[in-house]
């Protein structure tokens, strides 16, 4: 994939003609802007509180894609407020989009989420993104160990771009040199403050790491502009997106880590593996026995797989741990119940070692409990029946 030609022209231009360039590229954007933004900002007050509506209302201003994903963008950021005190508190006050709405104040989540939801509603496809932000740029920037900001992904006329809503207004050195209002930035500018968690989101032709993230902005671009393509985000994004949302959640926390390893993702790739594994358990719930009864075998074989690759990558909680025990238990017993010959199933003696297996993670949880009461006299009974 060959560098689009403006990203290839800008890399051999002096650091004052970059900026010249970008801020008279801004200007003219703005300028394309303004009847669009003149729009979104006219919306009716009666709209605030009804997602659905104030979407089709915002959707019907635009001509196309890029002007209703600008109509939105316009509309939030002049809709709500930075809620500092929240911020001073390190805490998140909204809890579901309507205390958004009502409040007319948020954090990057919020203003993140609210687009989203919007582009939703009128038509667009949009994601929130989570990764690190580092507003100055002439210094050495540490990525955290978790991610610090929210901003999205919209595909407009067939194309991702990236949008930043809370900073609409923050008047950063990036702002000042290149004279973006975070929206559809172009990608080799908008990492020079954000580093989103996925590598596929810097929607570059090949990836920085964590650690070129941390070098003076110069560094950055330049390092940018003479890698060679190295994958393809666009295959990326469509498979990732394409799975459905447990998977999908397992695929992102488990690229976070490989983007950024460290405690904090080690835990949200198990959280995820762990959820992931509740939904596939719960789904077994709804089918048929004994008609069912190979599709339950695999289903449950595959959350124990998840579960098993969470217990190596993160101590658990207790739940998680009875999670997993009660798998294995009901996975005994349902491949001893197999035909004979079944691929699947197990013999006695097959069956007893995974009880034993439970049995031994039942000895980490605590002493008291009525889980571990119930399930270490369940399998000792199992094991006195299936023993010789």
């Amino acid at each position: 994939m060959r560098l689009p030609p403006l990203f290839t022209a800008i890399s051999r231009l002096s650091w004052f003609a970059i900026w010249t360039a970008m801020l008279m590229l801004s200007q003219k954007a703005d300028a394309q802007y303004l009847a669009i933004d003149y729009y979104a900002r006219k919306a009716p007050d009666s709209l605030n509180l009804n997602l659905p509506e104030l979407g089709t209302y915002l959707a019907k201003g635009g001509r196309n894609e890029t002007e209703v994903a600008r109509a939105i963008y316009t509309w939030v950021a002049h809709y709500l407020d930075y809620d500092d005190k929240a911020e001073q508190q390190d805490q998140r006050i909204n809890q579901n989009l309507r205390d958004i709405l009502i409040r007319r104040k948020g954090l990057c989540m919020d203003y993140a989420l609210l687009y989203q939801a919007l582009c939703r509603h009128a038509g667009i496809q949009c994601e929130k993104i989570d990764g690190y932000a580092a507003p100055r740029l002439s210094e050495n920037r540490e990525v955290t160990a978790s991610a610090d900001h929210s901003w999205n992904a919209v595909r407009a006329d067939g194309q991702w771009h990236l949008v930043d809503a809370t900073w609409n207004e923050v008047q950063d050195e990036t702002h000042h040199i290149y004279g973006t209002s975070y929206f559809f930035t172009p990608p080799a500018i908008f990492l020079l403050t954000h580093l989103p968690e996925q590598p596929m989101w810097q929607l570059l032709p090949c990836p920085i790491s964590a650690d070129d993230f941390s070098k003076d902005h110069a560094l950055i671009y330049q390092l940018v502009a003479q890698q060679s393509p190295c994958g393809n985000y666009i295959d990326s994004i469509t498979v990732t997106l394409g799975l459905e949302p447990g998977a999908k959640r397992v695929a992102l926390a488990r690229q976070s880590h490989g983007f950024n390893p460290g405690p904090y993702t080690k835990r949200q790739w198990a959280a995820a593996l762990f959820d992931y594994a509740v939904a596939l358990d719960e789904a077994t719930e709804s089918l048929p026995y004994p008609d069912s009864a190979n599709t339950i075998v695999k289903i449950r074989e595959q959350a124990l797989g998840y579960c098993q690759t969470a217990l190596e990558l993160s101590m658990p909680q207790n739940w998680q741990r009875e999670l997993s025990i009660q798998l294995l238990i009901n996975q005994a017993i349902g491949r001893y119940q197999l035909p004979s010959g079944h691929p699947m199933a197990n013999n006695a003696e097959d069956t007893v070692a995974l009880l034993i297996t439970a049995q031994s993670q039942l000895e980490l949880l605590p002493e008291e409990g009525y889980f571990r009461d119930y399930a270490t006299q369940q399998c000792t009974q199992l094991i006195e029946q299936l023993s010789p």
